[in-house]
């Protein structure tokens, strides 16, 4: 599942319990941003992460992001639930973060 956040949507809105989630904040000017955007979408329709919720914030719009201490971006925000899993700021390129993923989807926490 894909949801592009608006200014008045709530991340806890999406989170599920027993659920991973990834939050995406980003700005459409950053030139990481624009590379991870069509990965992180492509990754929100495999198949093989169905369970998994992808989230995308504008990191200069979403009032969130301050919550978060979004300082940098791309920020990824990783969640199980409504807990913070852990983050990742910068690029990740695709197989690294589909592999990352599953891992959490298996319970699994990688280092």
């Amino acid at each position: 599942m894909f949801v592009e956040l608006k200014r008045t949507d709530k991340i806890e809105n999406y989170l599920e319990e027993g659920k991973i989630a990834v939050v995406k904040f980003a700005t459409t000017t950053c030139p990481p941003c624009k590379m991870l955007k069509p990965i992180f979408e492509k990754l929100s329709t495999n198949e093989d992460l169905e369970n998994v919720v992808f989230i995308a914030a504008d990191a200069n719009d979403h009032p969130q992001a301050h919550q978060y201490g979004v300082s940098s971006v791309p920020a990824l925000y990783f969640f199980n639930g409504k807990e913070v899993l852990g983050q990742n700021v910068g690029f990740v390129p695709e197989q690294p973060l589909h592999d990352f993923l599953k891992k959490l989807e298996n319970g699994e926490m990688p280092n």
